[in-house]
């Protein structure tokens, strides 16, 4: 099963989004923003999908200024080409683009889709498709707290003799 991890780039992937999201030229924005590293750590062993509200007219920019900063990129991005709302547009993303390339959720081909999402309404439309989603601090929280392992039962059953 492959892991396939929907990331959120505003609020999320940037960790300093409430600083930087009105400073203009694009280019300064650019200049200021941090990602988080804890999180590219946390999903580097995933296949990782960006899909973000961003214009697709500041992806170039966004993608190259990511690659510069952190040394890492996705396995793919998306950014809004129909200026829609974030859960408008990525569910649209989902269904044109995610699901035909990867398949749906726990399908035939083996995508295991989780979201890391900042948006309550666009964790609401991942859950219409059985994504689990979660803003950052809490994926972060269940990402570093050790799962408890649960004792399985033996597996009984019975012999006949005739």
């Amino acid at each position: 099963m492959k892991n396939i991890c929907l990331l959120d780039l505003n609020y999320t992937l940037v960790g300093n989004q409430a600083d930087t999201r009105l400073l203009r030229p694009f280019a300064r924005r650019m200049a200021a923003e941090e990602y988080r590293a804890d999180l590219i750590e946390a999903i580097r062993d995933d296949y990782v999908i960006i899909v973000t509200a961003r214009p697709d007219y500041q992806m170039r920019q966004t993608m190259e200024n990511i690659k510069k900063k952190t040394g890492w990129q996705p396995d793919e991005w998306y950014f809004n080409d129909i200026n829609g709302e974030p859960p408008v547009f990525k569910e649209r993303a989902l269904k044109n683009w995610i699901f035909p390339k990867h398949g749906e959720q726990d399908g035939p081909e083996g995508a295991h889709y989780y979201a890391v999402e900042s948006n309550p309404k666009t964790r609401a439309m991942y859950k219409r498709y059985g994504i689990e989603a979660a803003p950052y601090d809490m994926f972060m929280k269940k990402r570093l707290t050790p799962q408890p392992v649960m004792a399985q039962e033996p597996e009984c059953f019975q012999l006949k003799m005739f």
